[in-house]
């Protein structure tokens, strides 16, 4: 009911600022304002602030504002993992056609959700099972650092929506910071001025991208971590590696897999196999062995399906 409440408030503040909704760029959030703009005042205060950067609320309830499950501001529902309608009518869309549609409405956002998702094969939407956690608490992350291959090290602070995407714009896809853990980050995408949040059309720079937290999984080959050395799956490297002949990101019963679209063709990547924001697959085996209990480690099919999407056995 807080949580409510907070919608409301902030609802009301930011529909009285933004009477219109522009989509200029990827979103409201490409800029644009004038000189004497009260825009920044939906999120900002100069002296009644409660949080830092003087903003009016944390940040994940505020990006939940526009973008959560009770939000009219933004079609793309990242709470329920959903995209839905243009739901403000009298939003201004830039140098676009109004009827075009950017997105499949009632389809999976193809970045997951935070609390529900519709796997592929699934009837609905259910509850995650595994989630990027966005509400600023400080966790541990898998394997940050240069020798950390387990859950045992934290990060400096606690990530939020703000950790990974740019709220007043980026050059990257899908406004993704350009520097992210003091890395740089390049993201580029093949959208061309268009954009489908049920469908992923970057370019390189995405194992970059998760592997500026989860700093040592971005590397294929033997690691050694504190005296043990691991295999890891490689990264960045064109589909038909190991001369495997499915076509484009089809595999083993029909099930899919995205790619990166780049100049050295399709490519696996983190998000080949890994949902963003939150997956609601089968948990898989319960194993303490394979160190898997509990967590279905954001996968995009259930009981790690995504193995058997390239590697039909």
């Amino acid at each position: 009911m807080k949580r409510v409440a907070i919608f409301i408030s902030l609802m009301i503040i930011v529909l009285a600022v933004f009477p219109q909704v522009v989509l200029a760029g990827p979103g409201p959030h490409g800029g644009g304002y004038t000189a004497t703009t009260d825009a920044c005042a939906g999120c900002h205060r100069a002296h009644t602030a409660t949080q830092g950067n003087l903003l009016v609320t944390t940040t994940e309830d505020l990006c939940l504002t526009c973008h959560g499950s009770t939000a009219a501001g933004a079609q793309t529902n990242v709470t329920d993992g959903v995209y839905g309608q243009y739901r403000n009518s009298s939003a201004v869309y830039v140098n676009k056609d109004v009827t075009e549609a950017e997105g499949t409405v009632g389809g999976p956002l193809l970045g997951g959700g935070f609390e529900y998702y519709q796997l592929q094969g699934q009837a609905g939407f259910t509850a995650v099972t595994s989630y990027h956690d966005v509400s600023g608490t400080v966790d541990s992350v898998w394997g940050i650092g240069t020798a950390n291959t387990g859950q045992t090290a934290s990060m400096a602070s606690g990530l939020t929506c703000g950790t990974c995407h740019d709220p007043h714009g980026s050059t990257n896809y899908r406004i993704l910071r350009t520097i992210v853990n003091g890395h740089n980050i390049n993201v580029t995408s093949h959208e061309d001025g268009t954009w489908d949040y049920t469908a992923e059309d970057w370019g390189s720079g995405m194992s970059a991208f998760c592997a500026a937290c989860h700093e040592n999984y971005n590397a294929g080959g033997p690691i050694n971590t504190g005296g043990v050395v691991h295999f890891r799956h490689e990264m960045n490297m064109n589909y038909s590696t190991g001369g495997n002949a499915n076509p484009e990101t089809v595999g083993f019963e029909g099930y899919y897999l995205p790619l990166a679209n780049t100049e050295q063709g399709d490519l696996v990547v983190c998000t080949t196999c890994h949902l963003p924001h939150g997956s609601s697959a089968a948990q898989g085996e319960n194993s303490a062995a394979a160190n898997i209990t509990g967590d279905s480690s954001l996968l995009r099919l259930d009981n790690r399906g995504v193995c058997e999407v390239c590697h039909q056995k």
